[in-house]
């Protein structure tokens, strides 16, 4: 069960379908799962920070080591796993600490069967050419980093409007960066 060519190629547009279904849950649960979780707790609002820090630093873990591996792509972890991989898997649970539990189940899962086929790709062919420069590699991740700031600025407010405009607007920016004619540069 290994990725296709379309998978393998266009991994970028099969990680935002997999992230489009996921936050379409919002259209049947409201709350998130942290809030979910920690609304009846004694002390609702230390718990949800505390598991939004949490997940700010998984997301940080992960566009680190994507951003990482994007520059120095020969590195792994144990003996099949590459450092892109580890990262997507943590910031799609970072990412997921703002959906519904159906919308975060939907991202962990999807991106997990999304990495496990295109490490069983791996085996029978080298993986894509990484971005040759930092530069570049951040502008490859450049939704991440805007992720985690707008998660930053969550935890500062916990307000979701702020979460909602600055993922919008991260979303934007990271589309207008990786124009074709400005990944050339």
């Amino acid at each position: 069960m290994k990725a296709t060519d379309f998978e393998y190629r266009h991994q970028t547009i099969a990680h935002q379908f997999i992230v489009l279904l996921a936050f379409l849950t919002y259209l049947i649960d409201p709350d998130d799962i942290v809030w979910r979780f920690v609304r009846d707790t004694s002390a609702p609002r230390l718990w949800e920070r505390t598991l939004f820090i949490v997940a700010a630093i998984l997301i940080a873990a992960g566009a680190i080591l994507t951003t990482k591996a994007r520059v120095l792509p020969t590195a792994r972890i144990l003996s099949c796993i590459r450092p892109c991989y580890l990262g997507e898997i943590l910031y799609a649970i970072g990412l997921g600490s703002l959906l519904p539990l159906p919308g975060f189940i939907i991202l962990v899962a999807g991106e997990s069967l999304r990495i496990f086929r295109l490490i069983q790709r791996e085996h029978s062919q080298p993986p894509l050419q990484p971005a040759s420069t930092w530069g570049r590699a951040f502008r490859k991740e450049a939704v991440k980093w805007g992720i985690l700031l707008s998660m930053i600025a969550f935890l500062i407010t916990l307000k979701d409007r702020v979460a909602d405009v600055l993922v919008a607007l991260t979303f934007l920016i990271g589309l207008l960066l990786n124009l074709p004619f400005l990944s050339k540069l």
